[in-house]
């Protein structure tokens, strides 16, 4: 996008570049929650992106960027056109070609990260996401903010309100996702995004690509919430896949079986 350049980049996101010692190798992308909230961490400022995990990647030479797409975005047009933009020119900027890409979120950020992974432009390389919302179609009326945010993420879409829904819609999209590893955090007290439910979605993700999906189901946790274990090794998968060999091993990922998907 020729107003997301390497110069303006920092109103569109906000880095822990101030961190990094060394050029960067890598690029996490952390999308928004809804009100521009994070279970990650991220906030909607100006400031340096400045806490434990951040730093951990800054040690590593491991740019994290939480995008300003907008708090009430839902993944939509607009969204992936800002977050494409702030890739070409994060890369620009610092110098980066061929470098890992690896999309994250939570929430509203979880399921944007997913859509991400059907409708950017660039090759990612993974994703991690805690309890997204899997199925906008389905949930939209659960709250009046998601039922609110939602409608406005998606007025202006030349569809029906419900193709529209559909089209942000991970569950919908199942055919479109690039063909990577996934790693799907899942709270099985989700009051707002059934945990049954993901775990068919996230089934059905795995018996169509060949990377794998990592589901995980932290019992007796409502929305949002972790366990400082899976916290770590949510972490973990994020690092391991922006460098390959320095973490990955069998205890951090393991995809679902193939023979297990759900009808």
């Amino acid at each position: 996008m020729e107003y997301i350049t390497a110069d303006t980049v920092n109103r569109f996101c906000n880095t822990n570049e101030a961190l990094l010692k060394n050029a960067p190798k890598a690029l996490v992308l952390e999308f928004p929650g809804l009100g521009g909230n994070s279970c990650l961490g991220g906030v909607m400022n100006y400031s340096v992106y400045n806490n434990v995990y951040t730093r951990r990647f800054a040690e590593k030479d491991i740019l994290v960027a939480y995008l300003f797409t907008g708090p009430w975005s839902w993944g939509n047009k607009s969204a992936i056109k800002i977050a494409d933009g702030v890739v070409d020119a994060l890369l620009e900027k610092h110098s980066m070609s061929n470098v890992p890409i690896v999309v994250s979120g939570g929430s509203m950020g979880g399921q944007s990260a997913l859509i991400y992974c059907a409708d950017s432009r660039h090759k990612i390389t993974a994703c991690a996401v805690a309890c997204p919302c899997f199925d906008v179609h389905g949930s939209y009326t659960k709250t009046p903010d998601l039922t609110r945010s939602v409608i406005s993420a998606v007025a202006g879409y030349n569809t029906s309100i419900e193709e529209a829904l559909k089209r942000i819609s991970p569950l919908y999209r199942i055919n479109d996702m690039q063909d990577i590893p996934y790693y799907i955090l899942c709270d099985s007290e989700d009051e707002l995004f059934d945990a049954k439910g993901m775990k068919k979605y996230a089934q059905k993700l795995n018996y169509r690509i060949l990377s794998g999906v990592r589901f995980v189901l932290l019992p007796g946790l409502s929305h949002g919430i972790f366990t400082p274990e899976e916290r770590e090794n949510f972490h973990e998968f994020i690092e391991s896949e922006c460098i390959p060999t320095s973490l990955y091993n069998d205890s951090i990922f393991k995809p679902l079986k193939k023979e297990r998907i759900i009808q």
